[in-house]
């Protein structure tokens, strides 16, 4: 493997995009950012391939207002093998090889607004949270349930008990939902955790992923520390613009309130690899629970950078 560099592409249109169809299938693929076609390259071989996610599950509407950043090495590929005479051993043809730039790993950051985070126990399938047909009272029951039987016990959240009915997606969300999951801003207060207190903007690292055969090379502590800098770097990046969005759809009266990013990084862990998420200072958010995307358990960690307070984006 030569030497591994990043590239980082920040928010772009994705229009066109067909979540159904692989990276390498897409039909406005001379339009879409050949940087991003790689981060779903890498991201298809890990979640898709290695972890049954859905391949429209992969591609989300968060795509588009992140930041990705996709590590790429250089690899000795054999396009054609030696072959040798089966008589004497003696080489017919050498071995033909050569090398290529591919993408070994990917990762991204989402800015604010975020969803409401994930009730303790929710089962999520394609980012929708699902329900049962029962009352609030049992869906709080099964919650708790699930929140202590953790991975063992809990069904893939798109599977049923055999002659079970099927479950439904989530209800119809309320007006006040849409508007807060939409909206350029973070709309309404969520619940405090034990680092988040429901208020604040934090971005969201997610989708972290290494093709298999690069794994054990700190290759995704690498990116991390490229998104790391970078985000200390630019610190009013995602900020709102007063001037683009105005102070009425800010919903503030005084420059003081408008939001504005102070360090606060959040990530929905798979429990599997909390480890390396330490490793790199972020802290379990007890306060959170546990949740499962997708079937796989995950827990919500933090972590706060130090960087220089600036004025709101104007």
């Amino acid at each position: 493997m030569g030497t591994p560099f990043i590239s980082r592409l920040e928010p772009t249109r994705l229009d066109g995009y067909d979540p159904t169809k692989p990276h390498d299938q897409q039909p406005q693929a001379p339009h879409l950012p050949p940087v991003f076609l790689d981060a779903m390259e890498v991201r298809e071989a890990v979640f898709v391939g290695e972890q049954g996610t859905p391949l429209a599950c992969e591609y989300d509407n968060d795509d588009a207002r992140s930041c990705h950043w996709v590590m790429y090495a250089s690899v000795n590929m054999t396009t054609a093998a030696e072959q040798r005479d089966p008589a004497t051993g003696a080489v017919l043809r050498p071995r033909r090889s050569e090398t290529r730039t591919m993408p070994i790993g990917a990762m991204r950051v989402v800015p604010f607004p975020h969803p409401p985070h994930p009730p303790p126990g929710a089962r999520y399938v394609g980012n929708v949270l699902q329900h049962d047909d029962d009352d609030d009272d049992d869906d709080d029951e099964e919650a708790s349930q699930a929140a202590t039987q953790g991975h063992s016990g809990v069904s893939s959240p798109s599977s049923v008990a055999p002659g079970a009915p099927p479950r439904r997606r989530s209800k119809t969300l309320t007006s006040v939902d849409e508007e807060r999951q939409a909206s350029a801003l973070p709309y309404g207060q969520d619940k405090p955790t034990t680092y988040h207190d429901g208020k604040e903007p934090y971005v969201k690292l997610g989708r972290v992923a290494v093709v298999s055969e690069f794994r054990g090379h700190h290759i995704a502590g690498q990116m991390w520390r490229a998104a790391r800098k970078w985000l200390e770097d630019n610190p009013a990046f995602f900020n709102p613009s007063v001037t683009e969005l105005g102070m009425d759809q800010l919903k503030v009266g005084a420059a003081s309130e408008i939001p504005k990013w102070n360090g606060l990084i959040c990530c929905h862990a798979q429990e599997g690899v909390v480890k390396v998420y330490e490793k790199w200072g972020f802290r379990v958010d007890e306060g959170m629970g546990k949740w499962f995307e997708e079937g796989i358990p995950h827990v919500g960690m933090f972590q706060r950078l130090h960087i220089k307070q600036g004025n709101p984006k104007v």
